[in-house]
């Protein structure tokens, strides 16, 4: 193999696991458990599934919170935040999903919807501080 031919290689290799490691910043005790332990492709997809249920959850009551927080005019700008991010993430994760063709994008799209959930949920938290 050419070094060039290797240096792609190692790039896209780093950007396969760039979500994955930004996601693990912010995620639960049992995730990194989970991680520390997985050896398949399969079981690392399973981890993320976990936590992406984990962080889902999480946001829903952050964004019940932060509406219950706000006046009806808030509230529908918020609402209608919600629904573009909602589709945004959607669309952005779904690249990913698909970037290689090669069963890595099973983790690199679940790594986006994992670090993107974990960071809106931290977004609607931050609103509700004094």
């Amino acid at each position: 193999m050419s070094i060039k031919r290797m240096m792609g290689v190692a790039v896209l290799s780093l950007a396969a696991v760039a979500p994955l490691a930004l996601a693990q910043d912010k995620t639960s005790a049992a995730y990194k458990a989970c991680m520390d332990t997985a050896n398949t492709t399969v079981s690392m997809n399973e981890c993320n599934n976990a936590e992406n249920a984990r962080q889902d959850k999480r946001l829903n009551q952050v964004y019940k919170k932060a509406m219950a927080a706000f006046g009806p005019v808030q509230q529908g700008k918020l609402r209608d935040a919600q629904r573009a991010w909602i589709k945004y993430i959607d669309s952005n994760c779904d690249f990913y999903f698909t970037q290689t063709g090669g069963t890595m994008d099973i983790l690199n799209g679940g790594g986006c919807r994992l670090r993107m959930t974990s960071e809106r949920a931290d977004e609607l938290e931050a609103l509700q501080a004094p």
